[in-house]
């Protein structure tokens, strides 16, 4: 069952602007990764919270997706560097999908 995945963290503010650069360049192999369908990057008005949404085929997808981050240790060290607590994940399976 497609999955829409919604990771949100708080960014350092004074670190925001390399943050969303690093990303620029590691959500393209995000998007590539088997099962992901789309990656959009946005944030939050009203605090420093950026929202990572994704979609994907399954919640199984993003699970490997995301093992294979944790196994690079890529999100320990982006954790350390950028964010100010823990991230946060919503996993919501599409019951409907009206764009096809």
């Amino acid at each position: 069952m497609t999955c829409i995945v919604n990771l949100s963290v708080s960014v350092k503010p004074e670190l925001r602007a390399e943050f969303l650069h690093e990303m620029s360049l590691i959500l393209p192999g995000t998007k590539a990764f088997a099962g992901c369908h789309f990656v959009y990057l946005s944030e939050n008005d009203d605090s420093d919270v950026i929202e990572a949404v994704t979609i994907w085929e399954s919640r199984t997808a993003y699970e490997t997706y995301l093992a294979w981050r944790q196994e690079s240790g890529f999100l320990e060290s982006l954790a350390e560097k950028y964010f100010t607590n823990e991230p946060s994940w919503k996993f919501m399976p599409v019951l409907m999908d009206f764009n096809k």
